[in-house]
């Protein structure tokens, strides 16, 4: 049975969560942190939405967020390239160069460690996406603190067939892909190759990706497989810049490419691989074992600090070369089983995860600060080993009424060595720190789902979130002298609690069929870690602490229409407000850096927390022409409302609206499908603000306002052509 139906289907999740008669003969716990598995709409008490396979394949992403923006709730924020830092529901939106974004992202069962909130994908093999919104620690341990964003690669189809595809657009854009599915009764593989290439619309930011990855899955017997997965991807990235400073610049250099200055980090190369291997087992008709093992890596190459070698007041070239490598491996079980009403699920997942981060200096130079020296360097090995433990029971206390209790317990244990190399023009020293510390959580998620009727269930939930202070954090005078006042390893682990409340369900209106969901939650974050006096703030007396609270309050609504009429539409719709319940003093330099005049100190309580925009819908239009039905239309239409570019809430950034128009036509040619789309992205050629940060006077005029601002203009119009042919 096992065979037939991994071989039957494409794994669209999305199907089986919009069906409208399920029964409830057999209990059965979907929860996984192995697999995507399909989540029942009439006893899941979470808000879960999906983009599936066909619904990816429209929207035909060129970064992530184009892709997550149809999802209610989520902010991707985006400079150039592909790297994007993901926030649910508000979440850990005050600071964006450290910090975890408090989302957990698991691909194909791989939980990847982020770099200070960023993660980078490989579009051209993503299958689906699931996101699970709220705190999601009871599945996934620390730092799924606002929820998890599950992403699937491509699955073998379970056919013979080959696909190619090539795209072509704006900016110098390529993109070719090719994909092998063959499939026997013994096995079935799928091979992907791609490549992908822009010059960029901001200045310095050529990119490309190359990448080969394959999933073979082998078929032990009608009751068990082992599914080996591998992918191997390089990336380039001229530079990571995309933005200009004020908003006066925005208007007229809103590329860059005219301010004389160099990015602080340029040529990036990574080196990216992935390997797993899942073997599944069916006991019987309601137990199942399924074991998982990973490896990954993420090796990152680069040039970093532009000086001014010259005196003339522009930066010449950059003076360090770094390494920032990320290995993670991994081991994962999930036993899952029925007595009577009751399903149930146990986990394990035990793993190592490393971050190697090392810089050496290349060039000799003098600035006002001192004199430094090639051959300068600097390592810090951050090392974490985890064990969890994990379970979930569902209990159908009636035909109706779902119960749902999930509890997980996290030992992580946090290792930090750093190693120094210094000049001082006649001397080397080598200086070396090492620290550690331990912690253990536990995380829950306690829901209710009940069933009106057949078309309508409300559920209810509360889950939980953590994610602890990092050595850096706890010992930071040891390791930065010159910039920390003091150590704070008494620094608690920072939680999040997630109260919601919604109603999904289908309706007939005007004889199409409406699937929705709608919630309301609220998002409490408690014991926020960041610096004592302000997030960027760097004179002082300055320690990492616990500074404050936030509470983030909102609505969510998605809307589906059937889609086999030719017209139909997919609707999300967010409502956030999310602000500082309580906060210590927040301060800004007002002056240039490493000056102590010009501090200005704030009162923080209450404010709205940054990049935050309370309204944002993204409505998606779908036209087929029924004279010529192999054609048609597509349009989007994306808006959100102004926010706040930092905690003051001194400035506001404006929202805007943008409309995106596709074009597609679908056939066959000698019996095989193909496809043929003509797409143009930003219509009405609108350069709005697509991210903003404001975190100094950058300008060092004495006062903080939009002309400080870090802002990445959108490109505006750009247009995109392609076509796929499978045969």
């Amino acid at each position: 049975m096992k065979r037939v139906l991994l071989l039957s289907g494409l794994a669209l999740f999305s199907s089986i969560a919009a069906a409208e008669d399920i029964t409830l003969d057999t209990v059965e716990v979907e929860s996984s942190t192995i697999e995507d598995m399909a989540s029942n709409p009439k006893t899941e008490v979470s808000t879960v939405n999906v983009i599936d396979e066909q619904t990816y394949e429209i929207i035909d992403p060129k970064n992530i967020d184009e892709a997550l923006r149809t999802i209610p709730g989520i902010t991707a924020d985006v400079r150039s390239g592909d790297t994007v830092e993901i926030h649910i529901r508000g979440g850990n939106q005050q600071e964006f160069m450290w910090e975890d974004t408090g989302v957990a992202v698991v691909i194909d069962g791989v939980p990847v460690l982020q770099n200070g909130g960023k993660v980078k994908f490989n579009l051209d093999n993503i299958e689906s996406i699931k996101v699970i919104k709220g705190g999601a620690s009871y599945l996934f341990g620390p730092n799924a603190m606002a929820g998890a964003v599950i992403i699937t690669t491509k699955k073998p189809k379970g056919s013979k067939s080959v696909t190619v595809s090539a795209d072509y657009g704006t900016f110098a854009y390529q993109n070719y892909m090719a994909t092998l599915n063959h499939a026997t009764e013994q096995y079935a593989l799928i091979l992907n190759g791609s490549y992908r290439y822009t010059n960029g619309y901001w200045d310095m930011t050529e990119n490309w990706t190359g990448s080969g990855n394959g999933k073979l899955t082998w078929f032990l017997d009608d009751s068990s497989d082992i599914t080996f997965g591998a992918e191997y991807t390089k990336k380039f990235e001229e530079s990571s810049r995309g933005s200009v400073t004020g908003v006066t610049n925005a208007q007229i250099d809103p590329t860059g490419a005219s301010d004389n200055d160099l990015p602080y980090n340029h040529d990036y190369d990574s080196d990216i691989q992935k390997y797993f291997v899942t073997y599944n087992k069916d006991l019987s008709d309601t137990n199942n074992l399924m074991v998982n093992g990973y490896y990954y890596a993420d090796k990152y190459a680069y040039e970093s600090s532009p000086q001014d070698l010259n005196g003339d007041r522009t930066d010449d070239d950059w003076t360090r070369d770094n390494n920032e490598d990320i290995y993670q491996y991994g081991l994962k079980s999930e036993y899952r089983g029925v007595y009577q009403k009751l399903g149930y699920m146990l986990g394990l997942d035990i793993g190592q995860r490393k971050l190697e981060d090392y810089w050496i200096r290349t060039i000799s130079y003098s600035s006002s600060r001192g004199t430094y020296y090639a051959g300068e360097s600097s390592s810090d090995d951050t090392t974490e080993d985890r064990f969890g433990l994990y379970a979930e029971t569902k209990l159908m206390v009636t035909d109706a009424l779902a119960f749902i209790l999930n509890g997980r317990y996290d030992y992580e244990n946090y290792q930090l060595d750093s190693l120094n190399r210094d000049y001082n023009g006649t001397v080397w020293s080598t200086g070396s720190i090492s620290r550690e510390d331990s912690f253990t959580n536990g995380s829950y998620r306690v829901g209710l789902a009940y069933q009106l009727d057949d078309t309508t269930t409300l559920y209810t939930n509360v889950s939980t979130g953590f994610r602890n202070p990092r050595v850096y954090e706890l010992y930071a005078y040891d390791f930065d002298p010159d910039r920390y006042s003091r150590n704070n390893p008494d620094i608690k682990t920072e939680k999040t609690y997630n109260y919601e409340v919604g109603v999904r369900g289908s309706r007939t209106i005007f004889e199409n069929s409406v699937r929705y969901e709608f919630s309301v939650y609220q998002l409490d974050t408690k014991d926020i870690i960041a610096k004592n006096a302000g997030t960027y703030y760097s004179n002082g007396d300055v320690y990492f602490d616990n500074v404050g609270n936030a509470r983030n309050r909102g609505v969510e609504l998605s809307l589906n229409t059937d889609r086999n009429k030719n017209l139909y539409f997919d609707l999300a719709y967010t409502y956030l407000y999310a602000k500082y319940t309580s906060h210590d003093p927040f301060t800004v330099d007002l002056a240039p850096t490493y000056r102590s005049t010009g501090d200005v100190t704030y009162d923080i309580s209450n404010n709205v927390l940054p990049r935050t925009p309370k309204h944002k819908f993204d409505l998606y239009t779908y036209i087929r022409i029924p004279t010529a039905p192999e054609w048609m239309i597509v349009a989007e239409n994306y808006g959100q409302s102004g926010y706040y570019a930092d905690e003051t809430n001194l400035v506001e950034m404006p929202g805007y609206g943008i409309m995106n128009l596709q074009l597609r036509y679908n056939s066959k040619i000698h019996g095989n499908p193909f496809e043929f789309y003509v797409r143009c992205d930003n219509i009405t050629d609108r350069q709005y603000y697509r991210t903003v940060y404001l975190f100094s006077d950058r300008n060092n005029d004495g006062k903080l306002d939009a002309e400080d601002a870090s802002i990445t203009v959108d490109p505006g119009r750009v247009y995109y052509v392609g076509m796929k042919y499978r045969f």
